[in-house]
């Protein structure tokens, strides 16, 4: 167990880009026999709407992947949702979820998991800071042994997620093209990224190694650009509009 997350951790250290990051998360499923997942980045909650950050999956899962996303499933979902509530891995059984489903809705999308080829799977909640929400979804397909109600395995699983959702933080922020960050500069990211962790205009000129007076014109740089009167509310805006990854 623990060579295979020190190989999936050396990884991710080593890895220049998300897709090497994608690449060295699949590499080490693969080797714990998984071959159906997928990855999905909420910035808040599963219903709240356009604010999905990143989302990946297996190749054979794409399909699939795509109908859920695109059919707003995650708003019917009650596994989601009791997913969302927990911190530990949820193992779930698509026959039983048919059983238990709360809507027609919600029935119709168990139905096409299943003809899908989908039999059951683990669910992996990870919080983040700032209300973010991401979910590494396991899938069992039918006439594969996955073993994923194994404890041990869950925690292990458990433990990837987080190692993969930790290190593709920079990788995302690096994804914000200067249109969308409103030109903001690298320095000014950084600035912004010092505020958000209430550290003071005299702590950030200490951790940039750049004047007080100079952290005061970035500010005002990053005010003018956002539109805002003040620090905070640049703050609260470049969140809104994803422009920093916490």
């Amino acid at each position: 167990m623990t060579d295979l997350l020190v190989i999936l951790e050396e990884r991710l250290v080593q890895a220049e880009s998300l897709a090497e990051c994608d690449h060295a998360l699949s590499f080490y499923l693969g080797k714990k026999g998984i071959t159906t997942f997928s990855f999905t980045y909420y910035a808040y909650h599963p219903n709240t709407a356009n604010h999905l950050k990143y989302d990946m999956c297996s190749a054979n899962f794409k399909s699939w992947h795509q109908h859920y996303l695109a059919e707003q499933y995650h708003s019917i979902d009650s596994t989601l949702s009791f997913v969302y509530s927990n911190h530990l891995p949820i193992y779930w059984n698509l026959k039983q979820q048919l059983a238990q489903a709360a809507s027609e809705s919600e029935r119709q999308m168990r139905e096409d998991s299943i003809a899908f080829g989908a039999e059951s799977g683990l669910s992996i909640p990870i919080h983040g800071p700032h209300n973010n929400f991401a979910i590494l979804l396991l899938v069992q397909m039918q006439n594969q042994q996955c073993n994923l109600q194994d404890n041990g395995a869950q925690h292990e699983f458990f433990v990837a997620a987080h190692l993969y959702y930790h290190y593709i933080q920079s990788h995302l922020l690096d994804q914000v093209s200067e249109k969308d960050a409103f030109h903001l500069t690298r320095r000014e990211i950084q600035c912004l990224l010092l505020i958000a962790q209430q550290h003071s205009v005299k702590e950030i000129s200490q951790r940039l190694e750049i004047s007080e007076r100079t952290v005061n014109f970035h500010i005002q740089k990053i005010n003018k650009k956002l539109g805002t009167k003040n620090k905070y509310q640049s703050l609260a805006k470049a969140l809104e509009y994803q422009l920093l990854i916490l």
